[in-house]
């Protein structure tokens, strides 16, 4: 299998020519505050390459959380279709080597297994196009010129100020990294580089997505993108060289956390969670991530995963009491592979029911009772990709109906997800920093990130998977893989 997709993208009539992309991702930049800069004079070099083409705001992939929202714009497909549901999950099917207690957490020393944890069926942009290089990147599997930022003195010096809570020092080491990355950038010319910016994200936790000192970083990409300009420039091939910039999650003021580790306790349940998972005889695993979003798995010693109606004559108590604590805005369950059931503790429950597979692939949205959870102004079917994302862009959960039939089912997720309420995270203990602004949950305002392209394009933009596709149109590479996104520049 994996012999066919490389071959495929290998052994197009021209993979490289002379036109090379430099995807820069702006981790954690809200679209709003990016168009604030923009216009403000702040960010020059993004600016002109807004001029080329333009600025678009798109939706991530839920949850909207760094790890898991790269998987879109790294692999074309959503993050739990490749096996990575969330920053932080469980085992249910002890299926993963170096996982203590059959739990991941990417917020920690369990980055190193994130290339390891994917699907290996499922391409990367860097094996389809190469020769390719990653910087800081939470996904890197098969740049042909390594990862600069991953080695065993980056991830020290990186650790030591996330788990200091100092972002500032995150900034610096950072920048370093930038430095070394342009300098590989500049002396192998690759035909796809990937470069990530963390410190917009790490500051925006602790200041507000839109504070003064989040504004400054956001210039790091600015600055970052013009040092390659410059280099490609002196070396001349800077005509062929092409930049897009785009988001991996947004961002959104939290001045409430919820224990919900604590709550599950209180009602007598033994849990396991991060960064405590010595618990022995847990009936409850809760993996959170974002902090706004949450994994429930019930019963985690059994192997496999079942669906709701099995479940409920034990555990339909703790989703009814749970739904009725302020923190939680949606709670959703698997009722079987196709069909999603939707909890909202003011607008009652729907399902969402997908049917056929791929591009084909169409949305129902069926009313319980006159409920209504992700306000969509009642019952819809028959729904393609396009008119799902747009039912949903007046809402409060932005792709709401794609985004939820993608994770709650699949392999890996919990029996019980959670998104938490606008205002509310669900990890009031365990963090670094106290959270000001949060991500992680299907809200609007999570969801949304930017995409700044600098060229035209044929359709508009509507989710981070259409980047992949998009790409290897850009870049004239074709395969035939089949992407949850697709191109719009075609």
């Amino acid at each position: 299998m994996g012999s066919t997709w490389k071959l495929a993208g290998l052994m197009s009539d021209d993979t490289t020519g002379t036109t090379r992309l430099l995807l820069v991702v702006a981790d954690g930049v809200r679209p709003d505050v990016l168009s604030e800069e923009l216009e403000r004079g702040n960010l020059p070099t993004m600016a002109r390459l807004r001029e080329k083409g333009g600025l678009h705001t798109i939706s991530t992939s839920f949850p909207s959380v760094t790890g898991p929202a790269y998987a879109p714009f790294v692999m074309g497909r959503h993050p739990a279709s490749v096996g990575m549901p969330g920053l932080r999950w469980f085992d249910r099917a002890r299926s993963l080597p170096w996982s203590y207690a059959q739990a991941r957490s990417y917020s920690g020393v369990d980055i190193w297994h994130v290339d390891g944890d994917l699907d290996p069926r499922s391409p990367t942009l860097y094996d389809l196009v190469q020769p390719s290089l990653a910087g800081l990147m939470m996904i890197a599997r098969g740049a042909t010129h390594g990862r600069v930022g991953r080695g065993i003195v980056w991830s020290l010096r990186a650790g030591w100020a996330h788990f200091r809570g100092d972002a500032r020092a995150w900034r610096r080491v950072e920048q370093a990294a930038v430095a070394e990355f342009l300098r590989r950038f500049t002396r192998t010319r690759p035909t796809l580089s990937m470069l990530g910016i963390l410190s917009p994200d790490k500051l925006a936790h602790a200041f507000g997505g839109d504070s003064t000192i989040v504004r400054t970083a956001i210039q790091d990409v600015d600055t970052a993108i013009a040092r390659a300009q410059a280099s490609a420039t002196a070396d001349g091939w800077a005509d062929g060289l092409r930049v897009w910039v785009v988001g991996d999650h947004g961002h959104a003021p939290v001045s409430d956390h919820e224990d919900l580790h604590g709550w599950l306790s209180s009602r007598g349940h033994q849990v396991l969670a991060h960064p405590k998972l010595g618990t022995r005889g847990a009936d409850v695993a809760l993996m959170v991530g974002g902090n706004a979003m949450g994994h429930l798995y019930l019963d985690p010693a059994r192997r496999s995963r079942t669906w709701w109606p099995s479940l409920s004559s034990r555990w339909q108590s703790t989703l009814t009491a749970m739904l009725e604590r302020p923190s939680i805005g949606l709670l959703a369950v698997a009722m079987s592979a196709n069909t999603v059931r939707v909890f909202h503790r003011d607008h009652g429950g729907a399902d969402i029911v997908r049917s056929h597979a791929g591009h084909d692939a169409r949305w129902s949205y069926q009313s319980i009772a006159g409920g209504d959870p992700l306000q969509l102004g009642g019952s819809l079917s028959d729904l393609d990709a396009d008119d799902a994302w747009l039912a949903g862009a007046a809402s409060p959960y932005a792709d709401a109906l794609v985004q939820l039939s993608t994770l709650v089912p699949s392999p890996r997720a919990g029996d019980i997800v959670v998104s938490a309420a606008s205002g509310w995270d669900l990890r009031a203990r365990y963090e670094p920093t106290p959270h000001v602004s949060t991500h992680g949950a299907l809200l609007r305002e999570q969801m949304l990130v930017p995409l700044l392209i600098d060229g035209p394009v044929t359709r508009v933009p509507l989710r981070t998977t259409d980047v992949v596709p998009s790409a290897l149109d850009l870049l004239r590479v074709t395969c035939e893989v089949p992407f949850d996104g697709r191109s719009f520049l075609r």
